[in-house]
């Protein structure tokens, strides 16, 4: 955990010299989405419970759209978070451990944790990749979904439920990219 909070402090770091750094945004996301893939299950070491609403939502990347200088951490830090959210969707079994606690609440239940996990998975991935095209030109934008997409596929590949998220994700971009068969005629 030593290592995801000093990438994080990397990352916040080299937002503070992003004025004179041009490169300072794109090295930002790519930071703030390595460590937001663990930075989550940081709620263990804050005695929030595993799988805190607060940190395992897109509270954290809402903080961090409070200025928009620090629009490229909000990025990857929201485009990590979707990674780890994705992987969080495919426990071994939703119950007790597995499932979102909110604060003074407790558990909101199996079917409310995926639904949570699934909607802010992909409120955080199209908040990043939005973020992403407003502080980069579209080529480095698209160079930086490129370089976060291979640490994600790492991610998924190493985590539990990441082969299945990887399967959803890899579906998605076919259902995307698809071309249409050509109709008769």
């Amino acid at each position: 955990m030593l290592t995801v909070l000093f990438i994080t402090a990397l990352a916040i770091g080299v937002t503070a010299f992003g004025a004179r750094w041009p490169w300072a945004a794109a090295l930002t996301a790519v930071l703030a989405a390595w460590a937001m893939t663990r930075l989550p299950d940081l709620d263990l070491m804050l005695g929030l419970g595993h799988r805190s609403g607060l940190t395992h939502s897109v509270f954290p990347v809402g903080v961090a759209c409070a200025r928009r200088r620090w629009w490229p951490l909000a990025a990857g830090l929201a485009l990590g978070l979707g990674l780890h959210l994705s992987a969080d969707m495919f426990p071994n079994a939703m119950r007790g451990y597995a499932t979102i606690k909110l604060p003074g609440l407790g558990s909101i239940g199996a079917d409310a944790s995926y639904l949570w996990l699934a909607v802010n998975a992909a409120a955080a991935l199209l908040l990043g990749a939005w973020l992403l095209g407003r502080v980069l030109p579209p080529k480095a934008a698209l160079a930086v979904l490129g370089a976060i997409a291979l640490l994600g596929i790492a991610y998924l590949l190493a985590t539990d439920g990441g082969w299945w998220a990887l399967a959803m994700f890899g579906g998605a971009g076919w259902l995307a990219f698809r071309r249409p068969a050509a109709q008769p005629g």
